[in-house]
């Protein structure tokens, strides 16, 4: 019978225990579980942020002075106070209301109405200042305050053309815009009617 050392019963005992500490289970009973990576939260949604248009701003309106010079025209009905429907008065008057608002240190506009000569002197006061009126009205009804309007009426008093003429008479039909008051003090201490007759 063979004998065995001692020495040699310790290294096959080391062996065995070796062994069996590297036995890896593949039914799964006893493997580590690697926790499981939770899944990344949701992304918060974001919606878009609404943007505000930009404010529309006042198209080729220019303040020369005392005068508020408009892009085009602003037209009536023959010898009435209504504006001429398809006639684009309204576009007119859509620049001077932008224009108004974002001049907020001009506090009161003189709005000035005047006609040729044909007709009787005080019809024609009457026709220029409901004419202003007209447009004061139309102002107030889109967003500008009244206390910023004045509307007057001249008639046939200050002609800036030749009433002899049709074309002088038409340059003669107009309505004018003068800077009646600044920050709340008359413009240059001048009267805010400028001797026209008011109409309310």
């Amino acid at each position: 019978m063979a004998r065995i050392s001692l020495g040699t019963l310790a290294l096959i005992a080391v062996a065995q225990l070796s062994v069996s500490a590297c036995t890896v289970r593949v039914n799964g009973a006893g493997e580590p579980k690697t926790p499981a990576a939770e899944p990344a939260p949701a992304p918060t949604p974001t919606t878009a942020p609404t943007q505000t248009p930009p404010p529309a701003q006042a198209s080729g309106v220019k303040a020369e002075g005392d005068s508020i010079k408009l892009p085009g025209n602003i037209v009536f009905d023959t010898a009435k106070a209504t504006l001429k429907e398809g006639s684009g008065s309204e576009v007119v008057l859509e620049q001077l209301r932008l224009f108004l608002l974002q001049n907020p240190r001009i506090t009161k506009i003189r709005i000035e109405g005047h006609t040729d000569n044909v007709g009787q002197p005080a019809d024609n006061l009457e026709l220029s200042g409901q004419r202003a009126l007209t447009i004061k009205r139309w102002l107030i009804a889109h967003e500008i305050p009244k206390e910023r309007l004045i509307a007057v009426g001249f008639g046939q008093e200050r002609p800036i053309a030749s009433n002899a003429t049709e074309e002088g008479k038409a340059q003669n039909r107009r309505t004018e815009f003068k800077i009646a008051e600044v920050s709340g003090k008359r413009y240059l201490n001048l009267d805010p009617t400028a001797g026209g007759k008011v109409f309310e």
